[in-house]
């Protein structure tokens, strides 16, 4: 019976399948530079043990998809949180869109990174993780001083690293 004949690929339908394939690469790293999926999260209280600081407000919160608990240090003063906000919280390796690695720097050139589809970025290292009551892990990070618990499901952590360089990407939502 012999070979299948060859298709012939137009030079536009070869461009089409170029850009798709740069496209889903591209997809493919930017999913793959999340340490911890979005999720929303809803404030539950604010400053539960006190105020200790006039410009940062410990904010508690609780995850709609993932059952994850949330305190969180916030500059009020930058970026304003209350009771019964709801907001979309990431944990990224990379701001790159593409998923390489970056050097943690803020970059001027206004190139577009995954920090322009977020209001509010911290950068900061994942510094203990803790396993706690009910199989549920605590993650530690610092972001400058301000400081994040993260407890939850270990299958829903599982990206995030010891001693890892993370951003912390809020976006409120409505």
């Amino acid at each position: 019976d012999g070979p299948l004949p060859r298709r012939v690929c137009s030079p536009a339908r070869r461009w089409w399948r170029t850009e798709m394939a740069a496209a889903s690469a591209a997809a493919a790293g930017a999913a793959a530079a999340l340490a911890f999926d979005e999720d929303i999260f809803e404030v539950k209280h604010v400053d539960r043990e006190g105020k200790f600081f006039d410009k940062v407000s410990r904010i508690e919160c609780r995850s709609e998809n993932y059952d994850t608990e949330l305190l969180l240090d916030v500059a009020i003063e930058v970026y304003p949180m209350d009771i019964g906000d709801k907001f979309s919280l990431a944990l990224a390796s990379t701001l790159n869109l593409d998923g390489t690695p970056d050097d943690g720097y803020y970059d001027q050139s206004g190139k577009k990174t995954l920090a322009d589809k977020f209001q509010y970025v911290m950068y900061g290292t994942v510094f203990r993780f803790e396993e706690g009551q009910n199989q549920k892990l605590s993650v530690f990070a610092s972001f400058g001083g301000l400081l994040m618990r993260l407890r939850g499901d270990p299958r829903n952590l599982q990206g995030i690293e010891r001693d890892a360089k993370i951003y912390l990407l809020i976006r409120k939502v409505m």
